[in-house]
C-alpha cells in the first residue's frame, strides 16, 4: 500500500509539474497589449500561425452592445462574455479564414484554418484583455490560460479564465468545445479541471 501510495504521489507531482510547465509556455504566446484595431489570433495548431487582424468600428460597437444593458451581476456578465467570445470569432474568422474550424481537433482539410485548444486559450485571452481595457467587464478580472491533463475523448486542454473580483471564485472561458461562432462555455474552474467535457451535459451556471 506503502507503495502505490508513493508512486501515486509522483504521478502526481510529475503531472503537476507538466501543467505548470504548459501553461508558462501558452502565457509567452500571449499579446500584451491588444487593442480592437490591431492584434494577431494564432490558428492552425498551437499558434503555428499568427494572422494580424483589425475590427472595424462598427464591429467593436456590436461587441459593445452585448454588454448593454450592463449586467447587474456577475452570473450575468459571464453569460454576455460567452456571447461576445462567440460573435469576435466570427469577426476574426473572416480576416484569418477561420470560420470553418469546428469543435475540437476537427476533422479539416484546411489546417491552417483549424484552431486547437492552445490557439483558443490565447485568443480568448486576447478577446478578454480587449474587453476589460474598454470597461465591458466589471465584475471579473482576466487570468491566464490554465491547463488540464485528464483521459478524456477531448484529450488534454488549455483554455482561458477569469476570476470573479468580489469572490475570487475562478472561471474557465472555454471555446475549444464549440465551432467558430458559437458562444464559449464558461463554468467554475474547478469543474474543468476535473474533467468537465460538453458530452456531460450543461456545466452548471453559477
Amino acid at each position: 500500500m506503502q507503495r502505490l501510495l508513493a508512486a501515486a504521489s509522483i504521478v502526481l507531482g510529475v503531472l503537476s509539474g507538466c501543467r505548470a510547465n504548459e501553461e508558462q509556455r501558452v502565457a509567452k504566446l500571449l499579446e500584451t497589449n491588444p487593442t480592437p484595431a490591431q492584434f494577431s489570433i494564432c490558428h492552425g495548431n498551437s499558434c503555428r500561425l499568427r494572422t494580424d487582424v483589425s475590427l472595424s468600428t462598427d464591429e467593436w460597437a456590436r461587441i459593445g452592445a452585448l454588454f448593454d444593458p450592463a449586467p447587474a451581476d456577475a452570473l450575468a456578465e459571464r453569460r454576455q462574455i460567452a456571447r461576445a467570445i462567440g460573435l469576435l470569432e466570427t469577426f476574426t474568422g473572416r480576416q484569418a479564414d477561420t470560420l470553418d474550424d469546428a469543435a475540437g481537433m476537427g476533422v479539416h482539410w484546411n489546417r491552417d484554418g483549424q484552431l486547437d485548444c492552445i490557439d483558443e486559450a490565447t485568443n480568448s485571452t486576447t478577446y478578454l484583455r480587449m474587453m476589460a481595457a474598454d470597461r465591458l467587464i466589471r465584475f471579473h478580472d482576466i487570468g491566464f490560460p490554465a491547463n488540464r491533463f485528464v483521459i478524456t475523448a477531448w484529450g488534454p486542454s488549455n483554455t482561458a479564465t477569469i476570476k470573479e473580483t468580489a469572490t475570487g471564485k475562478p472561471y474557465a472561458v472555454e471555446s475549444y468545445f464549440r465551432n467558430n461562432g458559437e458562444p464559449a462555455y464558461v463554468l467554475p474552474l474547478d469543474v474543468w479541471t476535473a474533467g468537465w467535457v460538453p458530452e456531460d451535459g450543461p456545466p452548471p451556471d453559477v
